[in-house]
């Protein structure tokens, strides 16, 4: 006589459900390992098939409009809870109809995803977190011998533009970077320094002046992001080169010291909607270095010019005033002269850095 025949059906019917209770959790580990792909969805499908020992099975994350409990007996549905909040639906088939254990097993299964998938979350969240900690730390590095280069760097503002557009875009994220250097005497011409060191034609340099995004931001005189240039109606308008390098997203600062404009940086990228506020900050941040080490080029450029130009006009005092003496009046003028070009320099001085 076979021993199972006399059993009881609940035991035996207790017991099936305790195997394969049993079976299923011994499967958990499988399901928080999955939360540890890129995409778990695909795991998390096949184990929750095989869960419910079902034919097919998919997993809907977010639920949609789709049915969470259905009278089908070939078809079992489900939410995918993470605490009590739904966030996802499972759909089951077979050709064999859901039992009341498959139901139970469901909703433990559903409690399950909604574990893993939160497990993943906080995984992509903590890696992200990571990643911006190890930015952030590599930044200030970066930015602190970024600093150290210019403070210890030349004091000729073209070869510090040019320096910068070789430094600056590895630091953003960009791909090309441009330094428009403003002119610091009314005769001189605004100077363009390109991405590959070179300068623009005088004419191109007035163009970014005048409709360009580094004049933009010079008359605004904040920083600026442009995340698509195919719908901004700010980077439709201007008037650009036909040799423009084809761009898709942008961001420009203006180099200021105190009130003075001495320029403004722009860095571009083919990809669009590339650029955040924090690379626009980093990128400010890296312009205040900028726009200090142009400043003290411009006054050690300007001190230097003084220098001449004073050691000049002692010259001519040196030698009106044996002429002076000698009765020679006509010394005067000369005399003259070097007084007011000496009193168009203490003015020249005095306005040093404080035009706008």
């Amino acid at each position: 006589m076979n021993p199972a025949a006399g059993q009881n059906p609940q035991i035996t019917t207790l017991q099936s459900r305790t195997a394969r209770l049993r079976e299923a959790l011994s499967g958990f580990g499988a399901f928080l390992a999955a939360a540890h792909r890129a995409d778990p969805l695909p795991t998390l499908q096949d184990l929750a098939c095989d869960w419910l020992r079902a034919e097919t099975l998919e997993i809907h994350v977010p639920a949609g409009t789709g049915p969470l409990q259905t009278e089908d007996k070939l078809k079992l549905c489900g939410p995918v809870l993470i605490r009590r909040r739904v966030v996802g639906r499972i759909e089951a088939r077979r050709n064999r109809p859901f039992d009341e254990d498959d139901r139970a097993l469901l909703a433990a299964l559903g409690q399950l995803i909604g574990a893993a998938l939160e497990h993943a979350a906080l995984q992509a969240h903590l890696s992200e977190r990571d990643c911006a900690v190890q930015t952030q730390a590599d930044t200030l590095d970066t930015l602190l011998t970024f600093a150290r280069d210019v403070v210890n760097g030349t004091n000729d503002p073209l070869k510090l533009a040019r320096w910068v557009v070789a430094q600056v875009p590895g630091m953003v994220g960009g791909e090309r970077a441009s330094v428009l250097l403003l002119p610091v005497e009314t005769s001189d011409e605004p100077m363009l320094v390109l991405g590959n060191g070179t300068c623009a034609t005088p004419e191109r340099a007035r163009e970014v002046v005048e409709h360009g995004l580094a004049g933009l931001v010079l008359h605004e005189r904040a920083p600026m992001i442009i995340d698509e240039t195919d719908t901004d109606q700010r980077w439709i308008g201007m008037r650009l080169s036909q040799n423009d390098t084809r761009t898709r997203c942008a961001m420009a600062v203006p180099l200021l010291w105190n009130h003075c404009v001495v320029g403004a940086m722009t860095v571009t990228t083919s990809e669009s909607h590339l650029f955040s506020t924090t690379q626009l900050n980093l990128l400010e941040l890296v312009a205040c270095h900028v726009s200090l080490a142009l400043h003290t080029s411009n006054l050690d450029a300007r001190l230097a010019a003084t220098a001449a130009s004073l050691g000049a006009m002692a010259l001519y005092l040196e030698m009106a005033l044996p002429e002076l003496r000698a009765g020679n009046l006509a010394a005067l003028d000369t005399i003259t002269a070097v007084a007011e070009r000496l009193r168009e320099e203490q003015l020249a001085l005095s306005r040093t850095g404080t035009h706008p």
